[in-house]
């Protein structure tokens, strides 16, 4: 087949109508003076799969201008020439791509797939459930878990491994992580997940915020730990969620911050006591463990679970974990927790002591769907400082009782 000369000004034509049908026809290939018309035509046709008729339009339409761009250069006049070049173009094309059809066909399938490409295929087409979404996310999370334990007996320290082992540019190639790199969000929030309360510290995520909006009953079970003087969660959470109740509870503090209405008080009950890892009914103000509050309020489950207790934790989780298993419950009565994670004392809590903490959770059930660091941890230290707290948003795959494992219309009738 014979090259046509086309000469600037009908390259520039084509350039236009190029980003016009938007065929995405390699540039490099219209910057010479000399190209093939025909095959450009139908490398086009090819690339889009010619075989479906909707795109068969615009390459036609490619090749008449291309003629007409031509003529015009050369002034070669007469509105009935020009339409006529324009038809004889088109009908060319289509005996071209009618006589190849088969060969085209098999330039555009027999390409291969890639494992994803073949995954989508052979899964089912449509959206995917709620439960769905969660036995992928449980394999993204099982994966991430066995490449923990990998990287940890990999480093020459195991068990003792440092929080932040690459303290200088040297130590980067050996020790490309931190402590946190170790504990991924890999798990998804199978439904809509939103910043609810201030962007700033005090705010947090939620996994499936429209559904707690939109259930009627039974109450929506809260639990806060932690509340300071900011209560801009607390407030955003009653006056979203009709059925929220929520229970707040710090020592440091007599009451909600400021940002909560009075007209929500009716639906939240703050008590100033603390969360620990026994009752300490002697202590001024008075300590408690989890279950212990749990069974003044006559609550066997919670739906949320928000804490920031400035590292204790731990301990009151382990707590927590042993009266589940001592009670035969293998499940956490919890369907999500936002949790503030804090370094304070490496003696009490190291790398052996964390990893066993978090992988007790994950046997309870709770999985990590968020991460978000506390850079006010570190922009707020003297000189160098490590990143030592990090918001956590677990949900519970386990608890058939979440909303996440369950579909929508599941969750509103229950």
């Amino acid at each position: 087949m014979g090259l046509l000369i086309v000469p600037v000004p009908a390259i520039d034509r084509l350039m236009v109508l190029h980003e016009t049908l938007a065929l995405r026809i390699p540039p490099t290939r219209l910057r010479h003076n000399a190209i093939s018309p025909l095959a450009l035509a139908i490398q086009s046709a090819t690339r889009f799969q010619i075989g479906k008729l909707r795109m068969l339009l615009p390459t036609v339409v490619l090749f008449g201008w291309t003629i007409r761009s031509i003529m015009h250069y050369y002034e070669v006049s007469g509105p009935w020439l020009c339409g006529l070049w324009f038809w004889v173009a088109a009908i060319f094309f289509i005996f071209v791509v009618f006589n190849q059809y088969p060969t085209l066909q098999r330039i555009t399938t027999d390409r291969p797939a890639s494992a994803s490409h073949a995954a989508a295929a052979s899964a089912n087409v449509g959206p995917l459930t709620a439960r769905q979404r969660l036995a992928r996310a449980e394999n993204a999370w099982r994966s991430s878990v066995t490449l923990r334990h990998k990287m940890a007996l990999e480093h020459p320290k195991h068990p003792k491994i440092p929080f932040f082992p690459a303290q200088q540019l040297s130590d980067f190639g050996k020790y490309p992580y931190t402590l946190w790199d170790f504990f991924p969000a890999t798990y998804t929030c199978p439904h809509d997940i939103q910043r609810v309360g201030r962007l700033g510290d005090g705010g947090k995520w939620v996994c499936g915020m429209s559904l707690y909006e939109a259930r009627k009953a039974p109450e929506t079970i809260i639990y806060s730990f932690g509340v300071n003087d900011e209560s801009t969660f607390e407030a955003e959470m009653l006056a979203r969620i009709p059925t929220a109740q929520i229970y707040a509870y710090d020592f440091s503090v007599t009451k909600f911050g400021p940002q909560l209405p009075a007209s929500y008080l009716s639906r939240a009950h703050f008590k100033q006591v603390g969360l620990g890892e026994k009752d300490q009914l002697d202590r001024e103000p008075q300590f408690f463990t989890l279950k212990s509050l749990m069974d003044e309020n006559k609550h066997t489950y919670m739906d949320i679970l928000k804490i920031d207790i400035e590292g204790s934790e731990y301990a009151a989780f382990d707590a927590f974990m042993d009266s589940l298993e001592i009670a035969g419950t293998t499940t956490l009565p919890i369907g999500q927790v936002m949790i503030e994670l804090h370094l304070v004392d490496d003696e009490k809590v190291n790398f052996d002591r964390f990893t066993k903490w978090w992988e007790r959770l994950e046997s309870f059930g709770m999985r990590p769907t968020w991460l978000e660091i506390n850079l006010l941890a570190v922009t707020l230290g003297q000189g160098k400082t490590d990143p030592r707290c990090v918001e956590y948003v677990w949900i519970n795959a386990k608890d058939e009782r979440a909303f996440c494992c369950r579909r929508f219309n599941e969750y509103m009738e229950s």
